[in-house]
């Protein structure tokens, strides 16, 4: 009688256990990567620039971009990535505190051709009113990168000296 008892009480506890393991499966979000491709939180950026899939998400709210022009662009961006990289591993043996001005203005040269090409080559895609909004994306992003200034992200010098604001004041 006990031992009836005893294989009841493991047999409804492993019951509640499996029913609660369905359960919880139940809420979790499927496995993978979502149907379109376009939601979700962006995965982890280790650089500055925003992924190809969160810039494609950007650029499909707004300019209502279809499925045709968002696969075109996602392998633009791909290809862009691609390029940034092999941009990157070219200066990856050269010190930036050692690099001249000339040879910084060269990189950031460079990495602007690649982004005007990129941008060129998504403009061809988008119809006349997604180019009109689109460009004004170019020129935001780029008006964003004048503010952050040369080098190191912060405001260019004055030529005489002094900060954002001008000379130092007080040191006489």
């Amino acid at each position: 009688m006990i031992a009836s008892r005893w294989k009841l009480a493991a047999g409804s506890a492993l019951l509640a256990l499996c029913s609660y393991a369905a359960f919880a499966q139940q809420d979790a979000p499927p496995p993978g990567p979502p149907p379109d491709g376009l939601e979700g939180p962006p995965p982890a950026q280790s650089g500055r620039m925003p992924g190809p899939d969160r810039e494609l998400r950007t650029l499909t709210r707004e300019l209502s971009l279809t499925a045709d022009q968002q696969t075109g662009i996602k392998t633009l961006l791909e290809q862009q990535v691609q390029q940034m990289k092999a941009l990157r591993a070219k200066f990856q043996n050269e010190s930036p505190e050692d690099a001249t001005p000339d040879q910084r203005q060269a990189r950031r040269a460079q990495v602007e051709q690649i982004r005007d090409e990129t941008d060129t080559k998504i403009s061809a895609l988008l119809n006349d009113e997604q180019k009109a909004k689109y460009t004004k994306i170019i020129q935001r992003r780029k008006a964003r990168m004048a503010e952050r200034g040369p080098g190191d992200g912060g405001p260019p010098p004055s030529p005489d000296g002094g900060g954002p604001g001008g000379p130092p004041q007080g040191l006489n």
